[in-house]
C-alpha cells in the first residue's frame, strides 16, 4: 500500500518592483559560515517517514517570487500526486496553495490542506499581490478539499494574524490552530501539526 503524500510548498519573499528586490537584497546579511537553520517540515518528514512520503517543492527565485512561475512549476508536480495528499503552504507558500486551489480543479483529491500564516491579500503585506485572493469575492475552492487547516500567531510580525481571521469568516468548515508565542513559524518543530497530519 502507497503511503500518503505530505507536499510541502515554502514561504519567500516577494517584490513591486526591482528596485525594492535590490534594496531588500543590500540589507539583508550574510554570513557563508552561518549553520542551516533546521525547519520544522524537515522534521516531521523525518517523524513521520515510515508513514508517509514527504516532497518539497524548491519553487523558482524564493528571493522574488512570481505567482505565474511557481504556478507552472506546481503543474509538475500534478502528474505525481495521488488521491489524499496533504498540502502543506507556509507563509507566501499558503496563499499560493489558496490562490492556485482556488483557480484550478485538480485530478485528484487533496485530504487535508494545511495553510500556516498565510498570506491572503496585500493589506500589511506589500509587494505580494499576485499572491493574494479578494477575500470579498472569494468563490472557494475549485479543488476537493477534505480537511482545511489554518494555524497563525498573534505575534506574527511577518504575516498579521488578520490574514486568516478575515479568511476564516468565508470558511466555517475550517479548523483553526491560533498561538500567542509562535511568531511567523520559524521553529524547528511542530508537534501540533505533525500531529493533525499523522491522524489520518
Amino acid at each position: 500500500m502507497e503511503k500518503p503524500q505530505i507536499i510541502f510548498v515554502h514561504g519567500g519573499n516577494s517584490f513591486g518592483t526591482s528596485a525594492e528586490f535590490y534594496e531588500y537584497l543590500r540589507s539583508c546579511e550574510f554570513d557563508p559560515y552561518k549553520p542551516e537553520r533546521v525547519r520544522w517540515r524537515n522534521t516531521i518528514a523525518a517523524n513521520l517517514a515510515t508513514s508517509h512520503e514527504s516532497h518539497f517543492l524548491q519553487m523558482p527565485n524564493a528571493m522574488n517570487a512570481d505567482y505565474t512561475a511557481w504556478a507552472i512549476w506546481f503543474d509538475k508536480m500534478i502528474p505525481f500526486m495521488r488521491d489524499g495528499a496533504i498540502l502543506v503552504g507556509h507563509s507566501l507558500g499558503g496563499g499560493f496553495l489558496l490562490r492556485y486551489l482556488t483557480e484550478n480543479k485538480l485530478s485528484v483529491t487533496v485530504a487535508q490542506l494545511h495553510l500556516v500564516a498565510p498570506v491572503i491579500d496585500n493589506v500589511d503585506c506589500a509587494g505580494v499581490d499576485g499572491f493574494t485572493i479578494d477575500i470579498a469575492t472569494w468563490p472557494g475552492f475549485a479543488a476537493t478539499i477534505g480537511a482545511l487547516h489554518f494555524w497563525h500567531s498573534s505575534d506574527d510580525d511577518s504575516v498579521p494574524i488578520h490574514h486568516s481571521e478575515r479568511l476564516v469568516v468565508k470558511c466555517q468548515e475550517a479548523t483553526t490552530h491560533y498561538f500567542t508565542d509562535r511568531g511567523h513559524f520559524l521553529q524547528s518543530e511542530f508537534p501540533e501539526l505533525e500531529a493533525v497530519i499523522k491522524s489520518i
